[in-house]
Parts: C-alpha cells; structure tokens; sequence
C-alpha cells in the first residue's frame, strides 16, 4: 500500500469525518473537495455558512482521525454511520 497518499475529508460542524476521497482524484484545492462531496453551489454555500469543512491530510492522520468517525467507532454525536 503506498503510504505517501492524500486524502481530503469532508469534516461536519460537530468534527466528525463524513467523507474521504483521495487527492489524486480531485485535486489540491478545498474548493475541488467541496465540489466533489457536494455538486450544488447553493448546498456548498449553506455548508460553509454552517461549518462543514475539508482538510487534506496523509495516510498516518487518516487513520488517526477519519477511519474511526466513518466506520462508528468515533465519540461524536452525529457520526457518519450512526
């Protein structure tokens, strides 16, 4: 597995990871994130306004951070599989 990959994740306003999508696919910027997990400018605006984010991290952080919240093994309140 080539650990040297990025990774956008698509981060919901309590902090829990709700998406991941690797770089390579879509590209260096936020904005290309954000247009992936959310083709609407309308729902990208409300979006921003309400805190959803996009951070791209590495493969070591995605374990860390992201794995738990998208498989529900993560402590915030709306986690992505609860």
């Amino acid at each position: 597995m080539n650990t040297n990959r990025e990774f956008w994740i698509r981060i919901n306003p309590e902090g829990c990871v709700t998406g991941s999508v690797l770089a390579a696919y879509v590209g260096r910027l936020a904005e290309d994130a954000h247009k992936e997990f959310t083709p609407r400018i309308a729902d990208r605006r409300k979006e921003a306004a309400t805190g959803w984010r996009h951070e791209l991290i590495g493969r070591d952080e995605w374990t860390r951070r992201a794995q738990p919240c998208l498989t529900g093994r993560c402590s915030h309140p709306n986690s992505a599989s609860k």
